[in-house]
């Protein structure tokens, strides 16, 4: 049916514990669309969907939000309209308000390979608060319908988890000769700021999302800055998590280091004592030891003291290919694999901040701890 609702994906409003976007797709347009949702499976709320659109678009979508949520809560939903049809029915749960554990998940350089379906849904069986994707989405490079192979892929993950986004060079489309940008990334992705820069907050973490292909635009800086400097600032605030495509520091044979990254944000970091730096473009698991001033501020151990120093971890094996590593890390990698890879990271309200990595088949890479 073409007014069959697809490509369902959640993704946090403003405030994330009572607001959530919901997003799909249909092949033809529809009248009245919404989403039903409630606490229960008989649903019993209704919020009308807005159409969002580009001039590439390769079907129709709409975008619905859920305003009046309540923290900690399991809600029930499906989308579509009378006429058309309904999807099936999903639910979601959102985050807790004040203090409490919970745990969140990772990857980067996703794509629509075997890989790629089975992350997902590694991912998704954690049921993670969220799961963020740090660039290089779909692989779609101007070709419109690799968007929708790849959004109904996702699909058996963001229909239940709210899945957050920063953008990668592969968001900065071209079609033939013209150049696209990032409006499709912009319009089929929910983001606070259509995605460019953003944060949210939920217990006593503060996670930040830039867009590290325009990493000289000053607006995108000085907010920046003010951000970190404001959540570093706020004693509610213990930890400061940073998203964004391009690392900083790796040992892959096509890249290496990211001396410009270095120059533009390394002080940033240090500054405002960032605890975790999640990046992709590289597509290999590597991670480098507590870094300050350029330098390892130890090169031993799992467990590191709060504050010493930032941990960059680059997760690029979301699926899409894999990149072969130079004979020889950098002086402050701690551990790296060519594999394809997930972060579970497990945000402690009163205790650490534990940071697991695993292979596609499950397996566990290694574990870290920051306290």
């Amino acid at each position: 049916m073409r007014t069959e609702p697809k490509q369902l994906r959640l993704a946090f409003g403003t405030d994330p514990l009572t607001q959530m976007s919901i997003t799909w797709q249909t092949s033809e347009p529809v009248e009245n669309p919404v989403v039903e949702y409630g606490e229960t499976p008989s649903l019993g709320k209704r919020v009308p969907a807005e159409r969002v659109s580009y001039p590439y678009e390769t079907g129709i979508i709409y975008r619905a939000l859920m305003g009046d949520l309540q923290s900690g809560q399991r809600y029930f939903y499906r989308v579509g309209c009378e006429g058309g049809g309904f999807s099936r029915a999903y639910s979601f749960r959102t985050p807790q308000s004040g203090l409490h554990d919970f745990i969140f998940t990772a990857f980067a350089d996703h794509g629509t390979t075997r890989f790629s379906v089975q992350n997902s849904r590694n991912v998704a069986a954690l049921n993670p608060t969220f799961h963020f994707i740090a660039g290089d989405l779909s692989y779609a490079d101007g070709r419109q319908p690799v968007w929708d192979k790849y959004l109904e892929q996702l699909e058996v993950l963001a229909a239940r988890i709210p899945v957050m986004v920063s953008f990668g060079n592969h968001e900065n489309e071209r079609i033939g000769e013209q150049r696209i940008g990032y409006i499709a990334a912009e319009t089929r992705f929910a983001m606070p700021n259509k995605g460019q820069y953003y944060d949210f907050r939920i217990s006593n973490a503060c996670f930040v999302a830039f867009n590290s292909n325009e990493r000289e635009n000053e607006a995108q800086y000085e907010w920046l800055q003010r951000t970190l400097q404001r959540a570093r600032s706020d004693r509610a605030i213990r930890w400061l998590i940073v998203f964004a495509h391009h690392p900083l520091y790796g040992s892959t044979r096509r890249r290496g280091n990211n001396e410009a990254m270095i120059r533009r944000f390394q002080p940033l970091f240090d500054r405002y004592r960032v605890d975790l730096v999640i990046h992709g473009h590289d597509h290999v698991y590597e991670r480098m030891y507590p870094m300050r001033g350029g330098k390892a501020v130890v090169k031993s151990g799992n467990r590191y003291r709060q504050g010493a120093g930032v941990v960059y971890v680059t997760c690029g094996g979301g699926g899409v290919s894999l990149y072969d590593l130079m004979p020889e890390p950098t002086p402050w990698t701690a551990r790296r694999e060519k594999t394809y890879c997930y972060l579970k990271v497990r945000v402690g309200a009163r205790d650490a901040l534990r940071v697991e990595a695993y292979r596609v088949d499950n397996s566990l890479i290694e574990a870290f701890e920051v306290a």
